[in-house]
């Protein structure tokens, strides 16, 4: 079989229209599996021993150090992969790579089991491969979308497939595990992953083998600036509309994220063992509702709002949303609002539209600094700017597991599933008596003073701290993003009327904006 065919023009050919963007489905249900849930994983499933809060304070931080890693070197291997020449392709021979080492290794971060230290020191080494050969694959794969055509229209139905096709992954793999695992974690997490990993790397290969790749312009690309961090650093000295957009996307990724790092725990100690994975999975439901509708939605609300009125109205829905989950449960020991998953479904809704539209809204906003940057400095920089937000991501990442072992500590929550993982890994209970046990442990804490303390310690890490990090982000595109309709309008203009760079009349000699 050639590995190698190319296409021209901007027609992509039918098979690869399809199959490029629906093998996204054992991408992201492959990364889901690690990145929501390798974590309840060690705390329910792996005896560490003594000095339990300990190790899993070591293993935080080394989840740190490892997504600060992988934020730093993604120029590197996007550098690598951009500067490659393979006879079968640009981005195929690096999508196999990643994903035959990135599944073998989602495979053993699941099935070795060390205890204590050892199982602490084998984290920080599968850890850091995991994320490594994930940016190989997840580099190549998304730099091969904007290659296979330049047409609008085109690279849209692309886009939106692949979207679809990395949401039924991830909400696949979020909605199921929670409802398979309790009662025989050990076990079922070790299946779970080898399947995830066995369908992620057969789905590379149907790309690998199968789809085309663009015909490469060589001359062309090496005109390309490279998406190094200094690169980075200088265009984002240079364009401060970019600068203020990274850093409301870095807090909003921070905030919208914390209410799913905590959720499997949420559930488990506002229900029981095995009912809070059932009622997790319903939640998920909701959150892939709320996700699919914000992105159905946000077209018709952009034509009868403008992009001011949306973060608004958006910012608005969010903020109702988690500040009546934030009162679900006990508050101390008064309770406000009864829990229930209805409960929780419905205001879940608020939550998922809001934020869904807010971040639209987001990507909108750094898109439009591309043109600014060409407005202001002469050149666009697309590849360097589209290279930063991963960054951000990463970054944001890492700076919620530290909020995640922080608040899990202090709630309590640390010492009561190290009791729990220790009746997962006995092998002389059954099923039905690891769940009973562990039931009995949630229903003593649910009805102490110190569970009543705990929710409300959970609560603020999932509810406060997000509208907290959110108000700061709608405070600063307020105060410090100006790319409205009207000034894009403006931007449009002078570049189509080449008054770019230095021939543009809206900036001094220094730089300095004069509209």
């Amino acid at each position: 079989m050639k590995l190698n065919k190319t296409f021209s023009g901007d027609k992509v050919p039918t098979w690869t229209k399809w199959v490029y963007p629906g093998v996204g489905i054992g991408r992201d249900a492959a990364y889901t599996m690690v990145n929501l849930f390798f974590m309840t994983y060690i705390q329910y499933a792996i005896d560490l021993g003594d000095n339990y809060a300990l190790k899993m304070g070591v293993i935080a931080v080394i989840m740190i150090f490892c997504l600060l890693w992988d934020g730093i070197d993604d120029p590197m291997i996007g550098s690598l992969i951009e500067n490659s020449h393979f006879k079968w392709g640009k981005y195929k021979p690096w999508i196999f790579i990643g994903a035959l080492t990135n599944s073998i290794c989602l495979a053993l971060m699941f099935t070795l089991r060390p205890s204590g230290w050892a199982f602490v020191a084998l984290f920080g080494v599968f850890y850091l491969v995991w994320e490594i050969t994930f940016t190989f694959n997840d580099i190549a794969y998304w730099s091969m979308l904007p290659s296979l055509s330049s047409e609008e229209k085109e690279r849209t139905q692309l886009t939106t497939l692949v979207s679809v096709a990395a949401s039924i992954g991830a909400f696949a793999v979020g909605g199921l595990v929670p409802v398979l695992i309790a009662g025989d974690a050990v076990r079922m997490y070790n299946i779970i992953a080898i399947v995830v990993a066995v369908i992620f790397f057969l789905s590379q290969m149907l790309l690998v083998f199968t789809c085309k790749e663009h015909e490469r312009n060589v001359e062309e690309e090496a005109k390309q600036p490279k998406a190094g961090v200094l690169e980075m650093f200088k265009v984002l000295k240079k364009n401060n509309q970019l600068g203020v957009i990274l850093i409301v996307i870095l807090v909003y990724y921070l905030g919208s994220a914390l209410l799913n790092a905590f959720g499997l725990n949420y559930f488990y100690f506002s229900f029981d063992y095995e009912q809070g994975g059932s009622y997790m999975f319903i939640f998920t439901v909701v959150y892939a509702i709320g996700t699919i509708l914000a992105q159905a939605i946000f077209p018709v609300l952009n034509k009868k709002w403008n992009r001011s009125q949306l973060l608004t109205y958006s910012f608005i829905a969010m903020l109702i949303g988690y500040t009546l989950f934030f009162f679900v449960g006990d508050i101390g020991t008064v309770t406000f609002i009864p829990v229930h998953i209805v409960t929780l479904s419905l205001i879940g809704i608020f939550i998922f539209v809001g934020s869904g539209i807010f971040y639209l809204d987001l990507l909108v906003m750094m898109t439009n600094t591309i043109e600014y940057n060409e407005w202001k400095n002469g050149d666009r920089r697309e590849g360097v700017i589209n290279a930063i937000r991963p960054l951000t991501a990463k970054v944001s990442s890492a700076m919620q597991q530290g909020i995640v072992y922080l608040f899990l500590l202090a709630s309590g929550i640390y010492a009561l599933s190290s009791q729990i993982s220790k009746l997962e890994v006995d092998t002389t209970l059954s099923d039905f008596d690891r769940i009973t046990e562990a039931n009995l442990l949630i229903f003593d804490f649910q009805n102490s003073d110190l569970g009543s303390y705990g929710m409300t310690i959970l609560k603020i890490g999932m509810c406060v701290i997000p509208m907290a990090l959110f108000t700061t982000a709608y405070i600063l595109i307020r105060k410090k993003y100006t790319i409205d309709e009207k000034k894009y309008a403006l931007m449009r203009a002078d570049i189509a009327a080449g008054r770019i760079g230095q021939k543009n009349p809206h900036f001094d000699e220094k730089g300095k904006e004069i509209l």
